[in-house]
């Protein structure tokens, strides 16, 4: 008897179905509590990058209006495409940064040479200088 009992321990290798289906079941509510955590986390970087490019840009354009690079306002988002060349030009690279939260969304800005102000806008959606100033601002709208 004693004999039969050291075999069934010896040949007892492995997990049994029961213990296999606990373990799934276990990490399928792990995923299923932590997947739309990790989401949002993913979506506020972008848009917190987005604001960061953002910033980046107003930079630029401040500092084109203070070396004379920059002469004109531009006072609408169709006129933006003239100072496009010399944003450029002040980041150090070919092309404006690419917005992360959305691919369709594009850089527009304004600025008022006289007064030094500067807007910058993703989509639409002010991100420079207060991108959460009021309910159509870049990080509220795009933040959950």
């Amino acid at each position: 008897m004693k004999e039969e009992l050291v075999k069934r321990r010896k040949n007892n290798k492995g997990f049994s179905l029961v213990e296999l289906i606990i373990v799934i079941a276990i990490m399928a509510v792990l995923v299923g509590v932590l997947a739309p955590q990790f989401i949002k986390y993913v979506n506020n970087s972008k848009v917190s990058t987005d604001i960061k490019n953002g910033q980046e840009i107003a930079s630029a354009i401040s500092a084109g209006m203070a070396d004379g690079v920059i002469k004109t306002n531009v006072d609408t988002a169709a006129e933006c495409s003239t100072l496009d060349e010399s944003v450029r030009k002040m980041l150090g690279g070919s092309t404006l940064p690419s917005v992360k939260f959305d691919s369709n969304y594009k850089w527009t800005y304004t600025c008022n040479v006289t007064t030094g102000e500067v807007h910058v806008y993703c989509g639409g959606l002010e991100v420079y200088p207060d991108p959460s100033a009021d309910k159509t601002g870049y990080e509220k709208v795009n933040k959950k």
